[in-house]
């Protein structure tokens, strides 16, 4: 059987809905290269096993057992799979027809690419910015989702991290860093700098994957003609407590690893209480907005209450 040009690797955590939608765009999308699929499955509630065991046999499914995570997830995915290129996509994506062959044939066109992304955009297809410069300390107040880039969207400190937004045009560019919502690597670069780095649970993983392709020397690169809407949406508000943890507990890991991995270095320690009190500050934040917001209980009819 020959080798498929490309593996996509799904993770199922309880979003049956959305990894239909997923799958189907996949194959919807799909014009002369060859993919397998593989779908690894965080031990989810719903029926999304059996959905894809009726609806798409071909899909090669992986039970972790256990909620697992994405970086844990996506490696076990990984390893079974066998295409020249491994592709992440997150479920609450739609990809657009051609966009996976068009990353395809820019890697195979360019062997010193260790990473391509295609243009992420939101669902009204607005580009969501998430080919980036590495983050920085300034890159905390001015990127995607910070009050200053949302005030005033054409700064130009948030263009300079968010480089994707300055690229109109459809010619491919190089940055540090592209989201995992879409991200794919060729097999021997995965094979040279290894998976996921599995100390993440959730979010900055990507960031830290690109790190270290980069530092071999390869390109990490987005391909704005291949193009993938992401339903993920723009806002941070609204998320359950334990992913705002997650998102900041691997910020912290990424800056450790990346920037500050001497355990004497008070950087380190000062990143760390900084982003676990904005932490604690953003899940009090909305836990206080959701009893706000919460509709007051109807009046008790009267007929009830002279009982």
């Amino acid at each position: 059987m020959p080798r498929p040009d490309l593996t996509v690797c799904l993770v199922a955590y309880n979003c049956r809905e959305d990894l239909v939608r997923c799958a189907r765009s996949i194959y919807d999308s799909l014009k002369e290269i060859s993919v397998e699929v593989v779908l690894a499955d965080n031990a989810s509630s719903d029926d999304v096993l059996e959905v894809f065991r009726r609806d798409w046999p071909q899909v090669r499914l992986v039970e972790m057992g256990e909620n697992a995570g994405f970086a844990k997830a996506n490696n076990a995915g990984i390893e079974v799979s066998s295409g020249r290129h491994v592709l992440l996509l997150n479920p609450d994506t739609e990809v657009h027809p051609g966009a996976l062959d068009e990353m395809v044939a820019f890697a195979d066109a360019h062997p010193g690419a260790g990473a391509v992304a295609p243009r992420l955009l939101n669902p009204d297809l607005i580009d969501q910015g998430t080919a980036r410069a590495f983050p920085t300390a300034a890159a905390a107040l001015f990127g995607r989702r910070s009050p200053l880039t949302r005030m005033f969207p054409g700064n130009r400190w948030s263009k300079k991290f968010l480089i994707g937004l300055e690229a109109r045009g459809e010619a491919p560019f190089e940055v540090d860093w592209v989201s995992g919502a879409c991200l794919m690597v060729p097999r021997e670069v995965v094979t040279e700098v290894g998976p996921l780095d599995e100390d993440f649970f959730m979010h900055w993983e990507d960031a830290e994957w690109c790190h270290r392709i980069k530092s071999t020397g390869r390109g990490v690169w987005a391909v704005p003609g291949a193009q993938v809407v992401h339903h993920e949406g723009g806002s941070r508000r609204g998320w359950p407590p334990a992913q705002v943890w997650h998102f900041h507990h691997g910020a912290y890991l990424y800056w450790k690893k990346t920037q500050a991995p001497n355990p004497l270095n008070p950087l380190r320690w000062l990143a760390g209480a900084a982003l676990m009190a904005r932490a604690a500050l953003i899940i009090a934040r909305d836990s206080l907005l959701r009893r706000v917001r919460r509709p007051a209980p109807e009046p008790v009819p009267s007929t009830i209450a002279s009982r």
